[in-house]
């Protein structure tokens, strides 16, 4: 679901207040796990040591970080997987002797926050799987070092239970958030909605006030009873030119192309434009077939000029044919490499090249 405003921005995971909270949770974890035990560490458990805070900063920068939501798969992966393991590599690197509760349970804090923010994120069976080899680990670790079964999962399953709430929280939270995207979503659409029938209507406004600009002397002439002289009835025949030119051939319509055909026109050449595309032309296909047709017109004194932009899938794009008493030329647009570009077929003989049929 696309949305402005993402679910992680919704639930605050972009807030600078949780990203100063938990670099002071990993501070805090560090500075405890940095303090002496009873007996001094092995330069094998300060390693050990280094690789679980390096682990916990992994993990919570990647639970944090990306606008997709739920959580991918590869992050939700790497956050249960390297957060077990860091954990694990926590309790390895404390020594035989360790009776401190508050040492022990530093890594279980943090990962009881990861945890938390995984269930957040949508993806709360990953985070209780993580939890359960989490409190199994707990077990082999009090185990192996002289304590008992029974005392590694409690020490471990007050920190696990702390997930309970997170998981509540999103399974209310969540889908009302979703509601929202949704709901925002319809509200972008009727928004965008509106615009284009507000925007379609001023259009439709504006061109009625052209028409009725251009159109307006014309009929008030004909209500008066007025005879046209005969600038004013050339007048009126390019105007209908290029009522007709805005109607069936759009694609070849601009201010240069325009002007273009009314004086090709008034020089009495025939000038036919027809789009038979069905669309707008592309941005950068526009500006070459309005200055290839406006070369051709200002070029030609007599004859026909019969400009046709072709429906999609054709081989060519556009057709520009000038027949004239020395013969034919047909220009026709092709596409090379993404780039629109003209050639010319001459027929010397006077007739015209095939062109192709349009359906």
């Amino acid at each position: 679901m696309t949305i402005d405003v993402g679910i992680p921005v919704m639930l605050g995971l972009r807030t600078r207040r949780l990203h100063v909270a938990v670099g002071i949770l990993l501070l805090a974890y560090a500075a405890v796990r940095a303090t002496a035990f009873v007996d001094s560490r092995t330069g094998l458990q300060w390693t050990l040591e280094a690789l679980a805070t390096l682990g916990l900063v992994v993990v919570v920068n990647r639970i944090l970080a990306g606008d997709e939501d739920p959580l991918p798969r590869r992050n939700t992966t790497v956050v249960a997987v390297v957060g077990v393991a860091a954990v694990t590599a926590a309790w390895w690197a404390i020594p035989q002797t360790a009776d401190d509760w508050v040492q022990v349970g530093a890594p279980l804090v943090v990962f009881a926050v990861v945890a938390g923010l995984l269930t957040l994120r949508g993806r709360s069976g990953a985070a209780w799987a993580a939890c359960g080899v989490v409190l199994a680990s707990a077990v082999w670790w009090s185990v192996q070092h002289g304590g008992t079964a029974v005392a590694g999962g409690q020490l471990t399953i007050r920190m696990v239970m702390a997930l309970l709430p997170a998981t509540l929280m999103a399974l209310l939270v969540r889908p009302m958030l979703q509601l929202t995207g949704a709901l925002e979503v319809r509200r972008l659409e009727a928004a965008r909605s509106a615009a284009v029938t507000e925007a379609t209507a001023v259009e439709r406004t504006e061109r009625l006030r052209l028409f009725g600009d251009d159109v307006r002397p014309y009929l008030q002439k004909v209500a008066d009873g007025d005879e046209f002289d005969e600038a004013s009835a050339i007048r009126a025949h390019l105007l209908e030119q290029d009522l007709r030119d805005a109607v069936r051939g759009a694609g070849w319509c601009s201010p240069e192309t325009t002007a273009s055909l009314s004086e090709a026109r008034t020089r009495g050449v025939a000038v036919r434009v027809l789009d038979d595309s069905g669309a707008a032309p592309l941005s950068g296909d526009a500006p070459v077939l309005h200055a290839e047709l406006a070369a051709t017109l200002a070029a030609a004194s007599s004859g026909v000029v019969t400009a046709r932009i072709l429906p999609h899938g054709r081989e060519h794009v556009a057709v520009l044919t000038v027949v004239t008493a020395e013969g034919v030329i047909r220009r026709v647009a092709v596409r090379r490499s993404g780039v629109l570009a003209w050639s010319t077929e001459t027929s010397a003989d006077g007739s015209a090249p095939a062109v192709p049929v349009v359906q």
